[in-house]
């Protein structure tokens, strides 16, 4: 490509960049404005793709992507603070390919998990500085999620590392299932307004569990293998209920 090309495309690109923060700014001023105080219920529901770190697996290459699904509440208690609670479905799975451990083995686990969580939002939902909040309502506001809860699992082990089937052969489970470990889950995301009564978030869930077993491979296999851990990356539609809208904004503006 001819050098003189590239100014040109800077110049290009300085411009839509340009033209692209105006059009979020008008779409912010126009959409923004809103009298419904953030407290209240939000329901939400999402999915996306996991991850698993395990006795087998620690980096994406070994990973088998699999799909979770999931619903839940969040209470607004303010416009910095909410409390949530979240139940999880996701797959998990991921093949052996460590030269130094060469077990050639895959494995896939079925988790449930039912957590709480505090929720912290960077950025205050309305827009305002130096003491004064306005009526109009950030577009984009990180948060950051944290507490505990439980997971309720079922892996199976199988040699080689092709996708489980049918006729699959297994190996022998290593301890009785299901089961149920403590986890504690931790992460982020930014929540995208559209109007008072739905959002769209996009978040990433990193879940520190008590177990050793999602892979179905323990300390009798693995002696020096640490506890597995998963991740969760999820697009989430959130709803504020209408009635609910209708009788916050008639308390507050009654005050």
């Amino acid at each position: 490509m001819n050098r003189n090309f590239y100014p040109f495309l800077l110049f290009f690109f300085l411009i839509n960049l340009h033209f692209s923060a105006s059009g979020q700014s008008i779409l912010s001023r126009r959409s923004g404005i809103s009298k419904v105080p953030e407290r209240g219920i939000v329901m939400m529901v999402g999915g996306g793709l996991t991850a698993v770190r395990s006795s087998i697996c620690g980096s994406p290459s070994c990973n088998d992507f699999g799909p979770t699904v999931g619903v839940g509440a969040l209470y607004k208690l303010s416009p910095l603070l909410g409390v949530s609670g979240q139940l999880d479905y996701a797959r998990l799975g991921a093949s052996e390919k460590d030269p130094r451990r060469p077990l050639d083995v895959s494995f896939r686990s079925e988790v449930i998990s039912l957590s709480l969580t505090g929720v912290y939002n960077l950025l205050d939902s309305y827009a305002g500085s130096a003491g004064y909040r306005s009526t109009r309502k950030r577009f984009i506001v990180p948060y950051a999620r944290a507490g505990v809860g439980f997971i309720y699992y079922t892996p199976t082990s199988f040699p080689g590392q092709e996708r489980l089937n049918d006729s699959q052969t297994t190996y022998d489970p290593e301890k009785n299932y299901p089961a149920l470990a403590l986890a504690i889950p931790f992460g982020g995301g930014l929540r995208f307004r559209v109007n008072d009564e739905y959002s769209v978030a996009t978040e990433v869930m990193y879940h520190i569990t008590s177990t050793d077993y999602l892979d179905n491979i323990g300390p009798e296999l693995l002696p020096a293998a640490s506890k597995d851990h998963y991740m969760l990356a999820a697009v989430k539609l959130m709803y504020t209920p209408k009635f609910q809208n209708k009788i916050f904004s008639k308390k507050y503006s009654s005050r």
